[in-house]
């Protein structure tokens, strides 16, 4: 019994740093995109300044 509840801990600790891991790759990739990045890098253009946001 005690064996079991060993391994449903390291389970679950596994698990949790998995998904804190993703959340935070996934939180510095939102924070960090910004507008100017997706005109050079995605679209491969240059907007005109009326198109942008302001």
């Amino acid at each position: 019994m005690v064996n079991e509840a060993a391994d449903l801990a390291v389970w679950l600790v596994g698990l949790f740093g998995i998904v804190g891991i993703f959340s935070m790759l996934a939180y510095n990739m939102v924070v960090k995109d910004s507008f100017t990045y997706d005109e050079r890098f995605v679209w491969r253009r240059k907007l005109p300044k009326e198109a942008r946001p302001k």
